[in-house]
């Protein structure tokens, strides 16, 4: 390891807890493995940073037993996002009363202030380091970022990957790297996760002009900006493709487990792990991947149909016919008994219809929103601007006082409904007449409009197109919806023993097969969209045939690499002995010359 005073390079770790808080699992801080740490890490200076608190009697005792800079700290929790605060220790006191105030405003896990609230308590920001979360979660909101961008020195990321992309970008914020390690009795492993800064000392002035320049942060002491330690040994790798080498049994996929444990959002191909032993096995896994696809495109494809199912599925056409014909006859044999029309069939009551009952959703949205914007904190400023929480206040109480007088109307209505029902059931005992039934023939006339709308949107989706097409090296991933052509490809979809004959009988009327559909007690209601459309999903080689047995695992190869692209880190064990140096070399490699690092073992 190379000391750092030697080559102009210092070694600082300004996140760390030493307090469990409501943001944290519980642990005990041990002052034994916080001396260890510092030691093994070589580190030059430290921050104590514990969530929304400030403890001063044991920052006191820590800096008293250790001979590095120390620097008092606080990551305070601020519009939902976290955030480093770094004093120089001038006034200790000064800067535990303040910190005091940030726990009284984020005294539990959910609490967190405003940009307002933190200059009220720390005044003067410029004084100190400011570093959020700037590409690691909780990230501190980008507006939020640019409201204190005149005292932010850097953002902190979350893996090597991200430092990289941050020091070329030049819109990003100069980037750190730290452990935000709990100094535990239980630390089982030394974090490899600190920045040098290239600065002649640590003293907190010299710190702050460093972090304010991305030339003078790296991951490494000897190579700037290329490398970054792994193990508590010194070993290292390129911010790029690294190649272990080792005989057999020389420890390559122990080395691979041990930096897959180091790191966060890796993604790790483990030996052997592309393809099965045998080709049966290995066949009924690719299909199994080709079923997942064709699961996930099916339900981004048929979303829209899938809410439009969700609705009709409460919609019976057969129940609202008969309410037509029960109204049409009724009032017919009513013109035609006006003769037998006496003192009971006359009343008033006898004929009269109920009251609608309107629904209160309007009104609780509302109440809703407005309690929102009372309780919102991540635009608490930006809501003030405009209105104030008094306001909002009183109009809540209006609006809950107007729902309490509309709840009171509907059960006024509600009993008053049940009441003329009860007196026409004992008015129709009494006479000879016949009263009209009542019917609601807006919502029958609605229910007719959602059946046509819903036919015209399962004919369109049903329309032979290819919804997907998706090149990866050589191979085509291709996707196309169709309508099904029998009851054992509905069967294959439905994973059950159900019978679909009856239902497919109708698949030509949507309508009619929704209701066959609902009429099979063995499937989910939430599953019915899954049956209207085919989704085929294939994979092709460059020849256009559907891929064979020794191509699936130079796809699945390929597939990994790729989904490999939301991860900060891709390591590869040995994933398939098959793969010849052609194939890793062409189709592989090809798409780009990285760094090379090679890991002797």
């Amino acid at each position: 390891m190379i000391w750092c005073y030697k080559s102009g390079m210092i070694k600082i770790d300004f996140h760390m807890h030493t307090v469990a808080t409501s943001s944290d699992a519980s642990f005990e801080f041990s002052l034994g493995s916080l001396k260890g740490y510092v030691s093994s890490a070589k580190l030059d200076a430290i921050a104590i940073t514990n969530h929304n608190m400030f403890d001063l009697e044991q920052f006191k005792e820590i800096k008293e037993e250790l001979e590095i800079f120390v620097y008092p700290g606080i990551e305070i929790d601020i519009d939902k996002g976290h955030m480093l605060l770094i004093s120089d220790g001038t006034n200790l006191d000064d800067f535990s009363e303040k910190c005091a105030k940030v726990f009284q405003d984020n005294s539990t896990k959910t609490d967190c202030i405003d940009v307002d609230t933190l200059h009220s308590i720390f005044s003067n920001l410029s004084q100190y380091i400011l570093i959020p979360h700037y590409d690691k979660r909780p990230r501190v909101p980008q507006k939020t970022i640019d409201q204190l961008k005149k005292y932010i020195t850097a953002g902190e990321v979350q893996s090597p990957k991200k430092f990289m992309y941050c020091k070329k970008n030049e819109e990003s914020l100069v980037p750190v790297y730290f452990s935000d390690s709990r100094i535990s009795t239980k630390m089982d492993a030394i974090s490899v996760r600190q920045t040098y800064l290239k600065c002649g000392d640590a003293e907190f002035p010299s710190l702050k002009n460093a972090l304010n320049d991305k030339d003078k942060v790296a991951l490494s002491a000897d190579e700037v900006g290329k490398l970054f330690k792994v193990f508590e040994d010194g070993q290292k790798l390129i911010c790029g493709l690294n190649v272990v080498l080792g005989k057999r049994s020389s420890g390559k996929s122990h080395t691979l487990d041990k930096i897959s444990n180091q790191f966060e959002h890796t993604h790790y191909i483990k030996q052997f792990s592309l393809v099965e032993r045998n080709e049966k096995d290995d066949e009924k896994k690719f299909n199994q991947m080709l079923r997942d696809g064709e699961s996930e495109l099916t339900h981004e494809y048929l979303g829209d149909l899938q809410n439009v199912i969700n609705d009709l599925v409460k919609v019976n056409i057969d129940d609202d016919e008969r309410a037509i014909g029960d109204y049409v006859e009724s009032l017919l044999k009513y013109a035609k008994d006006s003769e037998r029309h006496d003192t009971f069939s006359k009343a008033r009551l006898f004929s009269e219809e109920q009251y609608s009952l309107p629904t209160q959703n309007g009104l609780k949205n509302l109440i809703a929103s407005t309690q929102n914007l009372i309780e919102n904190k991540e635009f608490k400023s930006v809501i003030k601007k405009h209105l104030t929480i008094d306001s909002l206040k009183k109009l809540i109480v209006d609006l809950m006082q107007q729902h309490s007088k509309r709840e009171a109307d509907c059960r006024n209505k509600t009993w008053i409904n049940e009441l003329i029902v009860e007196i026409q059931q004992n008015l129709d005992t009494r006479t000879a007449s016949t009263r009209v039934k009542d019917v609601e023939l807006y919502n029958i006339v609605l229910n007719q409009a959602k059946v046509k709308q819903f036919e015209r949107v399962v004919k369109n989706a049903r329309k032979d197109k290819i919804i997907c097409r998706k090149h990866m090296q050589r191979f085509e991933i291709v996707a196309k919806a169709k309508p099904f052509e029998s009851v054992r490809a509905l069967k294959k979809v439905s994973k059950t023993n159900e019978s679909f004959s009856n239902a497919f009988s109708k698949y030509d009327d949507p309508y009619d097969f929704l209701k066959g559909l609902k009429d099979m007690d063995g499937i989910s209601e939430a599953d019915y969209y899954k049956y209207f459309v085919e989704i085929e999903y294939n994979i092709y080689n460059e020849d256009e045939h559907k891929i064979s047995g020794g191509e699936r695992a130079e796809f699945n190869l390929l597939q990994a690499i790729q989904d490999a692209q939301k991860y900060d880190m891709l390591l590869i064990d040995e994933p398939e002995s098959s793969f010849d140096n052609l194939f890793l070399n062409l189709t592989v490699t090809a798409t780009k010359r990285p760094d090379l690092s090679v890991l002797s073992k």
